[in-house]
This record gives structure tokens, sequence and C-alpha cells, in this order.
């Protein structure tokens, strides 16, 4: 799971990205943006090369500018294809599942995180957390790519 000091590096990196007035929609495309980096090379290799593409279409959609703002219709079609996705993988590749579940997690924007209220400032515990059980070896790149932001 998660251990006391990768929790603290989170809310360390989430009081830097906000105290740079980041949004939680350029969290998100910035987050797509580190899975699609992941899937177009070749770090994710314990899923098969017809999934990541059909994965990374869904990235690249995820991170064009507006698309989190106001294409509600892309954002619905993309949750209701990636959900069965996700669910239907859970058992069979558990390693697509869980990219499955991080591609949903880049089509969800300020007003869906502000509604659902987790109790957390951003979703970037989730993203860590998502990242983390797809490839625990991703986790450090996670943290290489926000800082830089």
């Amino acid at each position: 799971m998660i251990d006391p000091q990768e929790i603290e590096d989170i809310e360390s990196l989430e009081s830097q990205l906000l105290g740079k007035g980041m949004s939680i929609n350029d969290m998100v495309r910035h987050y797509a943006k580190l899975l699609l980096e992941l899937v177009q090379n070749g770090k994710l290799k314990n899923i098969s090369d017809e999934k990541l593409q059909e994965m990374a279409g869904y990235l690249k959609q995820a991170i064009v500018p507006g698309t989190l703002e106001s294409n509600e219709s892309l954002r619905q079609e993309s949750f209701l294809k990636l959900w069965p996705m996700e669910k239907t993988y859970r058992e069979s590749d558990p390693a697509c599942s869980a990219l499955a579940r991080s591609v949903i997690c880049c089509f969800g924007n300020e007003s869906d995180w502000l509604r659902d209220g987790s109790g957390e400032e951003t979703p970037l515990f989730y993203f860590y957390l998502y990242l983390k059980n797809l490839d625990p070896d991703a986790a450090q790149v996670f943290f290489e790519h926000f800082r830089k932001l």
C-alpha cells in the first residue's frame, strides 16, 4: 500500500502545485500525460499492445484542452466504455483493469471532484495510489513528473 513517507510526499507535492495555482483540471491533464508517456514509452510491459493502444486513444482525448471543462458528452461516453472494461479485466487482466481505472480518472473534472467530496483537497493521492497499483516501479516517475511542473 502507501507508507507514511509517501503520504507526506504527496501532501507536500499537492501544496506545491496548489501554491503555483494549478487547478484540479490541470492536475488531471498532467496525470493523463504521464500515463500516456508510460504507455508510449513501453513502460507497462504487462499489458498487451492492443489494450495499451486502446487506452492511449482515451488518454489522447483527455489531454486535449477543454475536454474536461466543456465536452460533457465525450466524458460521459468515455466513462460508459471504461468502467465496464475496468470491471471485466479485474480477474482476467488485473494490470489492464488498473490502467483502465487510472484512465477513468483522466475524465473526471474539478466539478466532479468537489461534488464527490472525498475529503482530499485534490485527486493526487488517488492518482498515485492507482499508478502504484498499476506499476509499483512507476511511483517515482509520478513524483518526478509532477515536481517538474
